[in-house]
């Protein structure tokens, strides 16, 4: 049986009222909470982010429901929703949670930005366009930041064409660079505990090409930016391909999908120390597409998945004895991609308590929660 739970409006930016539905999956029978309905575009973040505050109380999530991409909270507790942005160009998978757990930080336009979640109290903490050494005086657009951060807040990265920086955030200023000709690909992300190392993926993608040399084959590329130089990091045996990854919350091991080519399974999730050596198979499947996948700030459990279209479930997948559990199914279109928000993109609260993601399974993006 569905309940159904009346949201209010809070006082100031206020979303339109709406309802949460919680219901019981059909397949699994674990309840399911629709955080979001209508006809506007609603999503969760990208997979390498984190939408939740460290409290578990909100849950900020993408919606153009006011005519524009904004950031939404919602008080999981109360049920009330606020739009939290004012943004003239939202970066709308660019928001993550900081690590202090009460800001979220987002890309508007060329600035790098902070929103209290409790409060709404929002400031610009990085005009890119002007702390980028590469793009002063030359007009440059094109910047990507807000995703990822180094374990104590104080750094991430940043990128423009051609170049790749680390940022203070106590200041504001781009402390070092390195060149990425090719671009960095996207999924750049820092090592929590070493910020001077920052992972990327090569342009083009060449994985599917068996008769290149195994570096030219590189998934991900890492910059030492001590040194202001980039190098292959991730490399597949003959025959595979890995997509989707991660640093592990501590940044001692750097986790990844390996996917079956051609085709696409058996595929796993796997994961590598920092410095390359003691591969590790997590999870295999032969017959579930692994897609995007998050590991718990413990370390205890990781969260995936599936790209098969609109047959897909999320899989819980246990560490430390391997057991999986299907929680329920979002059935995603998952072929429209990112453009479409079809892809389901799970997230895991940082208490573990929550999971988050995104669907189309109405005909149009919704968010979800599953509580664990």
């Amino acid at each position: 049986m569905r309940r159904r739970t009346f949201l209010g409006c809070a006082a100031a930016g206020a979303a339109p009222a709406e309802r949460i539905l919680k219901s019981a999956d059909k397949r699994t029978g674990r309840q399911v909470w629709q955080i979001t309905s209508g006809d506007s575009i609603s999503h969760s973040c990208y997979f390498e982010a984190q939408p939740f505050t460290h409290d578990d109380r909100f849950l900020v999530y993408s919606s153009n429901r006011s005519g524009a991409f904004q950031l939404h909270a919602v008080d999981l507790g109360t049920g009330e929703t606020r739009q939290i942005t004012r943004c003239g160009r939202l970066s709308t998978l660019s928001y993550s949670m900081h690590p202090n757990g009460r800001e979220v930080w987002y890309l508007d336009a060329d600035s790098l930005c902070k929103t209290e979640v409790s409060t709404g109290k929002s400031a610009v903490a990085v005009d890119l366009a002007s702390a980028f050494p590469a793009a002063v005086g030359a007009k440059v657009t094109g910047f990507s930041a807000g995703r990822c951060f180094s374990s104590d807040g104080k750094y991430t990265a940043a990128s423009c064409p051609g170049w790749m920086g680390l940022v203070n955030l106590e200041n504001g200023r781009v402390e070092k660079t390195v060149a990425t000709p090719q671009g960095t690909g996207g999924h750049m992300l820092i090592c929590p505990a070493d910020p001077y190392l920052v992972t990327f993926v090569r342009m083009p993608d060449q994985q599917n090409d068996m008769k290149l040399p195994m570096e030219q084959r590189a998934r991900t590329m890492i910059a030492d930016l001590r040194s202001g130089t980039t190098r292959p990091y991730l490399i597949m045996p003959y025959g595979w391909r890995a997509t989707h990854e991660y640093w592990a919350p501590g940044g001692e091991r750097f986790y990844f999908h390996q996917k079956k080519v051609p085709g696409w399974v058996p595929a796993s999730i796997c994961s590598m120390k920092r410095d390359g050596s003691d591969w590790q198979t997590h999870f295999t499947s032969d017959t579930l597409m692994l897609g995007h996948s998050m590991i718990s700030s413990d370390g205890r459990v990781i969260v995936s998945d599936v790209q098969k279209p609109r047959d897909n479930p999320l899989v819980l997948v246990e560490m430390r004895t391997g057991r999986h559990e299907l929680l329920c199914w979002p059935d995603s279109s998952v072929a429209g991609g990112h453009p479409k928000q079809a892809h389901v993109h799970p997230a895991l609260s940082h208490s573990g308590k929550y999971v988050a993601y995104t669907s189309d399974r109405t005909g149009t993006p919704q968010v979800y929660v599953v509580p664990l």
